[in-house]
């Protein structure tokens, strides 16, 4: 029997909920359809905002790394890369924001990995939390803020999203949290785009008798093929509810720097848009 230790048992306990309904292909409705092109309509009369974040692990015996480079790469090119996408639908997109590097993880399993600063860094036990981004020079306060957005989409709430087929879920975000962050993007319509995966080093995969592995929604890994996931979720921070949740797998090469500028994938507004 093969012995995982502490941190990798906890890195795969925290995501298992998630790889169950990760990229699962799923056929639109009429009534769901009817209820994407009404929030179709509604994001037009408005402008709206992405919040996004990257988290990339690679997987050890004994531990596990987190990817900072490349998690933050990822993070600010599939942001750019929403945003391409919703401008080329017409939507007035004003402001984009990056804070963190595996914000959507919690302290308990981000303070017991080791952390990756550049590919050519040693790696340290992480003790930091949140893990700021590159650019990141928000205050403590809006920090948490931003911090409490992601925690509110924990694996429960995005697995509702997901399955509500065009019904509105409750996100249920904190007053205090909410107000701030609807502030700061000066609208009601946030995007919240988040690239996760983790991928075993070589002497893992030997070690457990395969050669690639695959993580979806951050901390767990399922099927025999490296690969990383893509959620996206339209937050309505008026009614402090979610208006569209879906999980993709895509295939593009990001645990390898340099990071390419945009992460497109077919059915990337899925299913809020059919193309």
């Amino acid at each position: 029997m093969i012995h995982f230790s502490k941190k990798t048992a906890t890195l795969s306990l925290a995501l298992a909920a998630i790889t169950l309904f990760s990229g699962c292909a799923t056929t639109t409705s009429p009534e769901a359809r009817s209820a994407y092109d009404k929030t179709q309509q509604s994001l037009k009369s408005q402008p709206v905002s992405i919040v996004s974040d990257g988290c990339l692990i690679r997987v050890e015996m004994g531990k596990n790394d987190i990817l900072y480079q490349q998690s933050d790469a990822t993070s600010v090119a599939m942001m750019h890369t929403v945003e391409e996408a919703l401008v080329e639908k017409g939507l007035r997109v004003t402001r984009t924001t990056a804070p963190f590097v595996c914000g959507t993880q919690t302290k308990e399993v981000l303070t017991k990995m080791d952390i990756l600063t550049t590919a050519d860094s040693k790696d340290v036990l992480n003790t930091d939390y949140p893990i700021l981004s590159a650019d990141n020079t928000f205050d403590g306060l809006t920090n948490q803020a931003y911090l409490n957005l992601f925690q509110a989409l924990d694996s429960d709430t995005r697995k509702m999203a997901e399955k509500s087929k065009g019904a509105s879920v409750d996100l249920g975000l904190d007053k205090n949290s909410l107000d701030l962050i609807r502030k700061l993007e000066d609208t009601d319509k946030v995007f919240v785009s988040m690239v996760t995966g983790s991928k075993p080093s070589f002497g893992y995969s030997m070690a457990m008798g395969v050669t690639t592995a695959v993580a979806t929604g951050g901390t767990g890994f399922a099927t025999p093929k490296t690969g990383q996931v893509h959620g996206l979720y339209l937050v309505n921070l008026k009614t402090n509810q979610i208006e569209m949740g879906k999980e993709t797998p895509f295939a593009t090469q990001v645990f390898k720097m340099p990071i390419q500028e945009r992460l497109a994938y077919k059915g990337l507004l899925a299913p809020l848009y059919d193309n």
